[in-house]
């Protein structure tokens, strides 16, 4: 009964330490606009009438959140297998195309054909991409690290190719494929905004990933593998194997970030429409320690943010490099928490421990 409440103690302790750091980010972010003449209040007004006023505004933020969380899944599995997936940019933009090729290419197709085909193509474009790697570091000991980043750079330019000579749109003077028929487009949910069925397809794909990750032997082999290989070994995991699926998994779901942007934003593809955004996946993942659940929590907050800055700019002139600060800021609190929670605990008056009443 004791190590169980030790457990619950410091289960609750990290708990806590983890949106306390991520509270006192978003307080320092105040502090430095109230420094800069920016009431809190006035902050927090536009802050809020930017993201949550209208359902127009509440759709897009969701949207952007779909993508972020998406792609910090598609890091946090191959990092749970102890395999470094920085690739999710490449494998979005890979998958991106191959929804956007099926979407257009294919005609006289109905809906209920179309769309599966293009997010399946999709979905095996991010994971052939991410095979690469994989298939790299566990056959020749190749850095996954390095070839990722370089699978990032080469998937740009093979799709910059692509949509400039062989696919690129009659008479656009941008660099993006013809719009997909309208038998591949996903169903906006909010008139005007970027929203669409696509959501139904990132819950599937969350709730997909966190049963295989708490309820499965793959979830469980993945988590010993990144912890400690040789334990893993001895214990008869395949790490090649499971490796090589975790890192196939990522890349598929990077791909279907790039899928619903295709069939469900721009209904086309468009040369670096992810942006950056699998940098920022990556990052999330780490703050949340590859748990799905924190990465929800994580990428809302990060989703909130993004969209707020909108509004924060044409009201009050804040900045929209602002909402990188007060990233960053989140990402410095949540790495040094533990020495921060450790300081405060020493501080603290020293009484009975909790559970030990009586």
């Amino acid at each position: 009964m004791k190590s169980t409440g030790s457990v619950r103690r410091q289960i609750l302790q990290h708990t806590l330490s983890f949106f306390s750091a991520i509270l006192a980010a978003l307080i320092l972010g105040l502090l430095l606009l109230w420094l800069d003449g920016k009431t809190p209040r006035d902050v927090l007004n536009s802050a809020f009438t930017s993201t949550f006023a209208s359902n127009f505004r509440f759709a897009n933020m969701v949207s952007r959140l779909l993508t972020i969380v998406l792609v910090a899944l598609a890091s946090a599995i191959p990092f749970k297998a102890g395999i470094w997936n920085i690739g999710a940019d490449g494998q979005l933009a890979i998958g991106g195309f191959s929804a956007a090729l099926i979407g257009f290419s294919l005609t006289g197709l109905p809906p209920a054909i179309h769309i599966p085909l293009a997010i399946l193509a999709g979905m095996l474009g991010g994971a052939i991409w991410a095979a690469i790697p994989a298939f790299l570091r566990l056959r020749f000991r190749a850095n996954e690290i390095v070839t990722t980043i370089m699978m990032n750079y080469l998937a740009l330019l093979l799709t910059g190719y692509l949509v400039n000579y062989p696919f690129r749109a009659a008479g656009s003077a941008n660099a993006e494929t013809p719009l997909v028929q309208d038998s591949a487009i996903l169903t906006r949910m909010v008139p005007l905004s970027n929203l669409s069925t696509g959501l139904f397809l990132a819950i599937i794909a969350f709730l997909v990933i966190y049963f295989l990750d708490r309820k499965t032997t793959w979830g469980y082999e993945w988590r010993v593998l990144g912890a400690n290989e040789e334990f893993g070994r001895y214990g008869g995991v395949s790490d090649k194997k499971m490796r090589f699926l975790a890192m196939c998994l990522g890349g598929a779901l990077a791909g279907l970030a790039g899928s619903i942007l295709v069939l469900g934003v721009y209904h086309k593809f468009i040369l670096g429409m992810g942006g950056s955004v699998g940098f920022t996946g990556i990052l999330i993942a780490l703050i949340a320690a590859n748990s799905p659940a924190l990465i929800l929590v994580v990428s809302m907050i990060f989703a909130i943010l993004q969209s707020s800055m909108v509004g924060m700019e044409s009201k009050i002139g804040v900045a929209t490099e602002f909402s990188d600060i007060v990233q960053s800021l989140i990402i410095l609190m949540v790495i040094t928490r533990s020495k921060l929670w450790s300081t405060i605990s020493k501080i603290r008056p020293h009484g009975k421990p909790y559970g030990n009443a009586g």
